[in-house]
């Protein structure tokens, strides 16, 4: 995003707009003295001080929105639910009482059991077993009507059954036997039901299967009916890359020794991260995990959770300060970016961010940047925000947007109920210099979608995230690295070796064999403010459906550690060929037999991906990437090709859905 105003619709731009064309000529003016001001603070004081932004901060009102509860709404989402139900339209059905249970308030606690009751049942016909007894354990936590307990039980054991959970469908048999004394069924039907179950007890009793899990779960105790957040993964810095340091490059990775095709260099997860509107219905804002039995926010229906745990940290860190603001973010228009600003404060006190203001531009060298604690600001603090380069308009523009996220913060109560105004201005520069990183250190959220029945695969854009050590990673149109997602934690592998010393370059969007070099650089100028001098572009590499396929590009193997390339017709006879650099003769006879076996590697690796081996199909490009980076120098058909399964295989081991 090149500035704060998002391409989208919506009352922010207006309000500049209207902003500016009430200034009428002053506006320049005043705007170009901003090149006068030395830091944010003085940035924020100069704006604030302005007579004609005064009179237009009634234009910009800000109060917490919590329209999106209302049992009203709720009662008839729930009946189109059970219409939907009882015409076997299970996925309707669950989806409608989803909607319902969001939408409920809080206090409405008898109609959010039934509603979750009535889900696991929808559940229960989707063979979802596992969601179905996490919503019968909600509605039971809720106090089910006690007449109507027994049909719980009775469904719990079925999944328990289903799963072939034999303890603890024996477990809940007995309980549903038990809850059949306050029902009010007919004494046939009770009776009817206590000899089926009772029957099932018996001989799941008598299995000896029952014994054996029985002996497991004990030593080992994992609830089936509590909803799992994402695992959190351990971060991991791989001792291969070092994080250095000069006056052209500023900050990036290098290879600390030689670096092989595959290996996992980073595993970070992120500073802060934040899920885009469309997804917000559909994924855990916390994890980013899709979820198919949410837990609805208590205040508000713009977000769901995963489950109760990320419904907890999430409230609090950051959503305590965020609910009833997330919708008036998203009315403005304000892209993914201005909420990343946001929620950054939201997540640590009013407090903290004081007492570090005083120390936030003292430059750290790379390595004590990287040895502070993960969730210290100063991480992103200090990423590149180019302040040297930017125009007074860029400014302006980026302190009214910081304007109005501070005061977001303020109608949430993060000031505290009598806000000061010292505090309020010195978060609110803070927050200028969070939107300024943050333009050029955001990384996009993917999720792999494969569609079934076309056997496509595309990477969506689901929210972004900052990931301060990535940050530090230089771009290369011609990247060593893949970058994949399991949630919100950011995996970094090789994608073809990187000898020691040189750097670890990730990529930024464009990519010589999609784009070519005045794209590329015109994009790379337009959105990060440098001009890319990788290989790909000093050499102008074609793209890939460019790429000259009548000839073999070797590497010149003479012992003089020549780096030249020695480009052959295929149809070359002649084994052995003189280099033009070093005048050595090297021979291709091995370059060749190369070439020959990986055409039955590359067949191999296909075919195990096709299946879905993707670990085993992962190995076998490994090998193939290793096999011709030795010998042959790209850039080369057959081994972009190789490059792209390979970042294929690592996608499918993150975050992936498929669509029948």
């Amino acid at each position: 995003m090149k500035t704060p105003l998002s391409q989208k619709p919506g009352f922010f731009a207006e309000y500049y707009l209207k902003l500016k064309e009430e200034a009428g000529a002053a506006c320049e003016t005043d705007i170009a003295k901003l090149a006068a001001c030395g830091s944010d603070e003085e940035r924020v004081a100069y704006v604030d001080q302005l007579a004609w932004v005064q009179k237009g901060d009634a234009n910009l009102v800000v109060n917490q929105e919590f329209t999106g509860k209302n049992a009203s709404l709720a009662a008839e989402i729930k009946e189109r639910a059970t219409a939907a139900f009882k015409g076997k339209k299970w996925l309707e059905a669950m989806m409608l009482y989803t909607r319902s249970y969001v939408t409920l308030p809080k206090e409405n606690v008898a109609e959010i059991r039934i509603v979750l009751a009535n889900r696991s049942a929808t559940l229960y016909h989707m063979q979802k077993y596992q969601e179905c007894l996490v919503d019968i354990k909600r509605a039971l936590d809720l106090g089910y009507p006690k007449d109507l307990i027994y049909k719980l039980y009775e469904r719990q054991a079925r999944c328990y059954m289903a799963l072939k959970d034999y303890p603890h469908t024996i477990e809940a048999f007995k309980k549903c036997i038990t809850a059949m004394d306050d029902s009010t069924l007919t004494s046939d039907k009770r009776s009817k039901l206590s000899l089926d179950a009772m029957t099932m007890i018996k001989m799941l009793q008598h299995d000896p299967r029952t014994a054996k899990q029985e002996a497991k779960q004990q030593k080992r105790k994992v609830a089936l009916d509590v909803a799992q957040p994402m695992p959190l993964e351990n971060e991991f810095v791989s001792p291969l890359v070092r994080i250095d340091q000069n006056r052209q490059e500023g900050r990036f990775a290098r290879a600390s020794a030689d670096v092989k095709a595959g290996e996992e260099l980073l595993v970070e997860r992120p500073f802060v991260s934040v899920l885009l509107e469309k997804f917000a219905k559909t994924h855990c804002e916390n994890c980013f995990v899709r979820t198919v039995v949410p837990v609805a926010c208590p205040h508000c229906a713009d977000v769901i959770y995963c489950s109760e745990q990320c419904r907890h940290e999430a409230s609090k860190k950051y959503h305590k300060y965020e609910c009833g603001i997330v919708p008036i973010i998203w009315r403005s228009g304000a892209s993914i970016n201005n909420h990343i600003a946001l929620r950054i404060f939201a997540s640590k006190p009013l407090d903290y961010f004081l007492k570090l203001k005083p120390t936030i531009d003292e430059e750290l060298k790379p390595e004590e940047l990287i040895s502070l604690p993960k969730d210290d600001f100063r991480r992103v603090a200090q990423l590149e925000r180019h302040q040297g380069e930017r125009q007074p308009s860029n400014f302006f523009q980026h302190v009214l947007m910081a304007r109005f996220l501070t005061r977001c913060l303020q109608a949430s109560g993060y000031f505290g109920s009598e806000p000061k105004p010292d505090e309020v201005k010195a978060i609110c520069s803070l927050v200028l210099r969070s939107l300024q990183f943050i333009q050029f250190n955001t990384h996009e959220v993917a999720e792999l979608h494969k569609f079934s029945s076309t056997k496509r695969e595309k990477s969506i854009f689901i929210g972004g995230a900052i990931y301060p050590t990535l940050a530090l990673f230089n771009h290369s149109c011609d990247p060593g690295v893949v970058r994949y997602f399991r949630g919100t934690t950011i995996h970094i592998n090789s994608v073809r070796p990187i000898e020691a010393g040189l750097p670890i370059n990730e990529n930024y969007g464009p990519i010589y064999t999609q784009d070519e070099r005045s794209d590329r650089q015109a994009r790379l100028k337009e959105l990060y403010w440098f001009e890319c001098t990788c290989d790909a572009c000093i050499d102008n590499w074609p793209r890939f459906e460019d790429l000259p396929r009548d000839v073999i590009r070797f590497r010149c193997d003479a012992p003089n550690n020549c780096a030249a390339v020695i480009e052959v017709p295929p149809s070359c006879n002649d084994f052995m060929v003189k280099c033009v650099t070093c005048g050595e003769i090297t021979n291709i006879l091995k370059g060749l037999k190369v070439m020959q076996d990986t055409e039955m590697m590359t067949r191999t690796a296909k075919r195990l991906y096709e299946t879905g081996e993707y670990s085993k199909a992962l190995a076998k490009f490994i090998d193939l990437i290793r096999i011709m980076y030795d010998v042959l120098a790209p850039p080369f058909p057959d081994f972009c090709e190789s490059q792209q399964h390979l970042k294929d295989c690592f996608l499918n081991l993150g975050n992936v859905y498929t669509l029948d």
